[in-house]
């Protein structure tokens, strides 16, 4: 059971189709105007569509589309945990709103979103295949 989810979870193609299907569906809100325009958000989202596109292909080992993953997925990393670091300066304040807290809020999903561009990092770059000897 557990060996199945990983494989799951390591599979390239439903991964990037599954990240992807996300990216559309929250860029379609975005477009109707049912969610705050959010620049912080919009780079994130750009990001992980560009990383989890170079999933679906082949080509994802290529140099070139490391070279795309490595620079779209760190400016999306230092965007998202820029957006992390501003509601931290919040707290520390004592301006945030723990009662707005839920799986909708900015700090919540910012910090998804990471989680999600070193998953998409470590799929692009094979470092599930990579031994810690070699490190």
């Amino acid at each position: 059971m557990l060996r199945a989810l990983s494989n799951l979870l390591l599979n390239r193609r439903l991964v990037g189709a599954a990240v992807l299907a996300i990216v559309l569906f929250t860029l379609a809100l975005d477009v109707a105007g049912l969610v705050h325009p959010c620049p912080y958000c919009r780079m994130q989202r750009f990001a992980l569509g560009v990383i989890s596109i170079v999933l679906l292909f082949r080509f994802y080992n290529a140099l070139f589309s490391r070279y795309i993953v490595a620079v779209v997925g760190m400016m999306g990393l230092v965007v998202g945990i820029m957006q992390n670091f501003n509601h931290l300066k919040k707290m520390n304040k004592g301006e945030f709103d723990w009662s707005a807290l839920s799986i909708g809020h900015p700090w919540v999903l910012s910090g998804l979103a990471i989680l999600t561009l070193v998953w998409l990092f470590f799929l692009v770059f094979d470092l599930d295949k990579t031994s810690s000897r070699k490190l």
